[in-house]
């Protein structure tokens, strides 16, 4: 028998995750903040497990884990997917203490402590177990007034590349998985991105903001297409360390990987402070 924890269930990735993991025979154990998002027919699945647990508290991973012990018994944890995650947009010259924090707290120090929370678990189940971290595009290329989400999303690269390394004699794989844009709720949430940030000296560009994430969200590849990566990453022996999934993935990789960084800047640059062009978040 094989448990997969998938993190943050209520929305979005998470959402489509656990019924796509749980229709393969998985018994899953999805964790959500708030039994108000969940859908009902999830609660009704003898192989899906539901557990409240919130990343920006440790007390409250804690407890989850301690269910999860229960859960999983003497079978172990064949894959954790860390999935939950926040973005919080703005100037970084403007954006409180507290939201940056916040940022790295759920995307960055609570995953940690998942990872840290699910080792024993994973030896248990022994050879093959897996981590798979959900990272986005931008931990690749940092936009403008995503700073604080790219920051988190290269820290969590960082983290599963150092973390890929050291559970390798043990025979954990860690894997990641790169998507763009989605067609989900996580950047909806900031279409009032100008008015947060009114008296800045970045208002008039942000006041493209809002056209600019409807726009991207019109654009957005359907969430199925993370159907194939992250069942080839939880079911290959041999999963590839990066699934990378984007609309012009050979467009983005020149982006990031070939063109020279002051091209790259004169380029963003010249996105931003033209009117006829808008701010794409990637």
């Amino acid at each position: 028998m094989k448990y997969v924890v998938i993190t943050g269930i209520s929305s979005g990735i998470g959402s489509y995750l656990i019924k796509l993991i749980s229709a393969q025979g998985y018994q899953v154990i999805g964790t959500y903040r708030s039994i108000q998002h969940i859908d009902p027919l999830l609660i009704r699945q003898d192989n899906i497990h539901l557990v409240r647990m919130d990343l920006s508290d440790e007390a409250s991973i804690e407890n989850a884990f301690f269910e999860i012990n229960k859960i999983t018994g003497t079978h172990g944890l064949y894959g954790l997917i860390n999935n939950a995650g926040i973005a919080v947009p703005g100037p970084i010259s403007h954006l409180s203490m507290t939201d940056l924090k916040n940022q790295f707290q759920v995307n960055l120090f609570g995953q940690v402590k998942v990872i840290q929370l699910s080792f024993e678990l994973l030896k248990r189940y022994g050879n093959g177990a897996r981590i798979i971290n959900i990272s986005s595009v931008s931990g690749l290329f940092a936009a403008p007034f995503l700073g604080a989400y790219a920051s988190s999303k290269y820290a969590l690269e960082g983290l599963s590349d150092s973390l890929r390394r050291e559970l390798k004699p043990m025979n954990i794989k860690v894997i990641v998985i790169e998507p763009g844009p989605l067609k989900t709720r996580i950047w909806k949430k900031h279409l009032d991105l100008a008015e947060a940030f009114k008296n800045s000296p970045y208002s008039t560009y942000l006041d493209k903001a809002r056209e600019t994430i409807l726009e991207t969200e019109r654009n957005a590849q359907p969430v199925e297409v993370m159907e194939i990566p992250v069942l080839h990453a939880l079911q290959s022996e041999n999963p590839k360390r990066r699934y990378l999934i984007h609309k012009n993935k050979m467009r983005f990789l020149l982006l990031t990987k070939l063109l020279p960084v002051p091209l790259i800047d004169f380029l963003v640059h010249r996105n931003l402070i033209s009117r006829k062009r808008k701010i794409r978040p990637i």
